[in-house]
This record gives structure tokens, sequence and C-alpha cells, in this order.
């Protein structure tokens, strides 16, 4: 059964991301049905897979193993994106049912871009990021949150730079299953590899909406989400955008003095199009992106990890030859990487180095360090791409507040130049219990009455 379930989600993906750039109600149809079946297919085979709760008390020996705490389960998933470097986010603990809470998230930052290679530039952000809101635990199985994102940079004259709404619901029908609609967390919460994923893109791209799907299993990790980024009306002067992505790591079981193997499957797809818009530039355009590979965990005296990745990363333009505007159809590239970490939690340092080979490299959403084209002038352009990269990283943590500080150095061997940033982090979330609402007889009739 399971065989069968996986050949038609093949069949259904590859009609999406192969269909014609002339047939576009077809091509988006195709998108989107895509998404939803993903969503059956991910419900489906996780039921015929041994899953595990994700309340279930496990020990820290296995760096992958579910945990009471979800600051520690991101802990551990730090791994598969080294360049996370951000103090870590708590994410909402266990609520009590029927009970208003209160939560001021706020994030400072201090962060420092030398970027001088051709493919992107340098900046300087100082700022900082509030998001207060309100969390009602409905019931057992849903919640609900809403607030504001506030984001302002010294210095601005705008004095609030982004300001936005949150609103989201959460529902989770089996434990190892969350499904999410609305306000999502921001993109370097799905912890990808920064060729996939800038991490620069958290200081001007912080909010993503729309609706998500995570689930954590005894061998399985999974987040797929669709982030709806242009929302387009008739007559509309720009093209409808969003983004696709399905973040899949499989990993084996940890045992003593044996390391843990983890296979990482990352798909993206950034998607423009639309019908209804008045664009004359009509085309539909997909850019996917698919990164792969192995890695292992290997831990010394229980103290330190030592994991060396070997990601690949596929690249595909789905877009008409007559309308393309990324120059490459298809393109690939490696990054080996050596990351040595401690175990702790509330004083973590880590320290990574890699070599990136590119060559014809686009990413929708990646950092331009590592790609083949200039996000500032689309005439420069590099086939092949050699950069040796070395990371340090230092987080602390308290009684949810998290300090944090991290370096990055980035040598092009064809310029023979170097860019490097830092920056300075700081993060308090916290849950504030207002009020326990009871339930009265009318309610326990169930929705609507019914």
């Amino acid at each position: 059964m399971q065989s069968v379930i996986c050949k038609i989600i093949l069949i259904f993906i590859s009609q999406s991301v192969g269909a014609d750039c002339s047939n576009a109600f077809f091509f988006e149809y195709t998108m989107k049905r895509s998404f939803l079946f993903s969503i059956l297919f991910l419900s489906t085979l996780l039921s015929h897979a041994g899953v595990r709760s994700l309340y279930e008390p496990t020990s820290l020996e296995s760096t992958q193993s579910v945990s009471t705490d979800l600051c520690e389960n991101i802990h551990i998933y730090l791994k598969l994106a080294p360049q996370k470097t951000l103090p870590l986010h708590y994410d909402y603990e266990r609520a009590e049912n029927r009970t208003l809470y209160f939560s001021p998230n706020t994030t400072t930052f201090v962060r420092d871009a030398e970027y001088f290679l051709p493919y992107t530039k340098g900046y300087t952000a100082l700022g900082f990021i509030f998001d207060p809101s309100f969390l009602y635990k409905i019931n057992e199985k849903a919640s609900i949150r809403a607030g504001i994102h506030l984001m302002a940079f010294a210095g601005d004259h705008k004095t609030i730079r982004n300001v936005s709404p949150i609103l989201s619901l959460t529902f989770q029908p089996v434990k190892w299953l969350t499904l999410t609609g609305g306000t999502l967390d921001p993109g370097i919460y799905h912890f990808l590899y920064e060729p996939m994923y800038d991490f620069d893109r958290f200081f001007y791209d912080n909010q993503e909406m729309g609706l998500s799907a995570k689930a954590i299993t005894k061998y399985w990790f999974s987040d797929m989400w669709c982030n709806w980024e242009d929302f387009i009306i008739p007559g509309s002067d720009f093209q409808e955008r969003f983004t696709f992505g399905w973040k899949n790591d499989f990993h084996t079981p940890k045992r003593a003095h044996k390391a843990q193997i983890d296979i990482p499957f990352h798909l993206m797809m950034n998607h423009r199009g639309g019908q209804i818009d008045a664009v004359e530039d009509t085309c539909i355009e997909t850019l996917m992106n698919i990164a792969t590979g192995i890695n292992a965990d290997i831990t010394i005296k229980n103290k330190i990890i030592i994991t060396p990745d070997i990601p690949f990363f596929f690249f595909s333009n789905r877009s008409n030859e007559e309308h393309i505007h990324t120059h490459y159809k298809n393109g690939y590239g490696i990054y080996p990487q050596l990351c040595v970490q401690n175990r702790r939690l509330k004083h973590h340092w880590k320290v990574n180095a890699g070599y990136w080979y590119g060559n014809k490299f686009i990413s929708g959403r990646g950092s331009y360090l590592f790609q083949s084209r200039s996000y500032f002038d689309e005439a420069f352009e590099r086939q092949y791409r050699h950069l040796i990269t070395g990371k340090v990283s230092y987080i602390y943590h308290y009684k949810k507040f998290s300090f944090g500080g991290e370096f990055q150095l980035y040598y092009d061997t064809d310029e023979a130049s170097t860019d490097i940033s830092a920056g300075i982090y700081m993060r308090f979330e916290q849950l504030f219990k207002i009020h326990t609402f009871k339930e009265n007889e009318k309610e326990k009739i169930g929705f609507l009455g019914l």
C-alpha cells in the first residue's frame, strides 16, 4: 500500500514541476493539488511508521530523540543547518486547556555583513522584533494565537519598518502531527541549508503566512509548508508568488558507542504566475531546489558532537524557454562540512567549516553568496563557484532568555576575496497565564451545537 501511495505522489509532483508554461491554469492547479495531496500522504504514511508522541519523555543520549521540551527539539535539529546561529526559538510550551496566555516575544539584534563579492552587498542593521500576542488553548487538540508583528531598525526614519497582524490556528489531530494555518514561524526556523535559505532573510523577510504541517516520529522529522507571498486581484500590476517547502530528515536510532546516521531530503519550490493580473509578462516560472546527502553524529564521551555532513544540492528551472528570466535551466552544488559542538543547552557553542562547489546553481530563497548569479547585477554570472566557509557561534540560555553571538567567513578562491559577517542577538519568549475559563453545559454539546 505504501509503495502505491509513493508512486502516486511522485506522479503528482512530476506533473506539477513539469507542466508546460503556456498552460498556466493546468500548472497552478496541479501545484496546489500536489500540496494538498502531500498532506494526506504524510498522514497516511505516518500511520504505518510506528510514530512516537511529541511529548514522550526520552533521554538526550539520542540527539535526534523526541523530548518533553520543544526547545530541546530545536536544539537537536540545529546540526542539520549549522548556519542558524540565532538564539533558540522556544515555541509555546504545553499550555492548559481553556486558558488564555500573553507572550511578549522580543528579539534584539546587531548584525554587520561585510559583503564585497560581486554576488551581493553588505549591510549593517541594529534593531528589534517585537511580537506581542495572546494564546488561547481551546482544548487538548487546538489553540489560537493573535497579536501584532513589529520590526524596527535603528536610524530608520520610518520608525517601524514592518507592521503586520499575527493570527494562527493550530490543530493537533494526533500527538505526532501539528497543522497550522495563518501566521507561521519565520523561515529560518525551517532549519534549511544556507544555499537553500538565506540567513539574512531574517532581517528583511521575517514573516510567513499560509499553511504548515509538522510531524515528529521515531525515525523521521517532517516540516511541510506553503508560504503565500503575493496575493493578486483582477488588474493587479504584479504576479502572484508563493513558496512551497518540504523538509524531511530520516535518521537511525542512536546506540551506545555508535554513530547516528541522518539522510536529509529537502524540497523547495518558488513559484510566480497568475491569470487575473495586468502584467504583460504572463509566463509562469517555478524554481525548484532539492537537497539530499548524508551526515552522522559522533558523540565523544557524551560531551562533544562531531558531525561530518555531505549534502548535495540540485536546481531546476521549469520556465518556458521563450520567457525565461533565470538564465540557467539546471544546476547543482556540493557542500561538505564538518561541525563540532557541545551537548550542553545552557552554554552551547559550535564551530563549522565547509567547502562549496557550485555549477550553475540558483536558489529562489538561498544566499547569493553561494549562487552563480548576482543579486544586484543581473549581467554578472559565474558558472562555477568555489567557496571556503568558516563559522563560529555561541548561545547562552537562562530561564526563557537567550543571548547569542556568531561570526561567519566566506572566502571565494576565484575572486581571492573574503566576505565576513557577525552578529549579537538577545531573545525573550515566555507565556504569562491570564485566566482559565470554566466549561459550561452548553459547550459540551459540540461544535455549532451539533
